[in-house]
């Protein structure tokens, strides 16, 4: 699924992950949001997906000092094409796109997130990823307040 989703979406994810890594460099200690979609699930083509991203510095996160670097937060939102309600998106299709976007080499860091609350989270899927100061992916610093994250791939 991963390599259908490249295929079809390559240029707009790479273009949306140089968006992000870029503009959360900046010395603005603002939150950035940035959307991808509505488009297709790769399961069922009468479901629509969006991708938002939200980028801050890590400082947001932490009650004292905070390293330099940026937490990216990335949340999948499904709905009905036509009825335009809530959907859901399987685990598989949901990493799949995380794969996508960040590619094997950031996999290590992108953290599965229980990070969405209200009514809607029940069908909002949350990734974060960690940036150091250079805007290289990291692993999530011991300052950073984040008991939901969990690496995706289980280490």
């Amino acid at each position: 699924m991963t390599a259908k989703i490249q295929r079809i979406h390559g240029i707009e994810l790479r273009s949306f992950l140089a968006t992000l890594t870029s503009e959360s460099g900046s010395l603005n200690p603002a939150r950035k949001q940035y959307r991808m979609g509505p488009t297709p699930s790769m399961e069922d083509h009468t479901v629509k997906l969006t991708l938002v991203a939200e980028s801050a510095e890590l400082g947001w996160f932490t009650i004292g000092p905070a390293p330099a670097g940026t937490c990216i937060t990335l949340s999948l939102v499904a709905h009905h094409e036509e009825s335009g309600l809530p959907a859901r998106l399987s685990a598989n299709e949901c990493e799949a796109w995380m794969r996508a976007l960040f590619g094997n080499s950031w996999m290590p860091h992108v953290y599965s997130c229980d990070c969405a609350t209200g009514p809607a989270s029940m069908n909002v899927v949350s990734y974060r990823v960690y940036l150091d100061g250079l805007q290289r992916p990291s692993p999530k610093p011991l300052e950073v307040l984040a008991e939901g994250c969990v690496r995706l791939d289980g280490l």
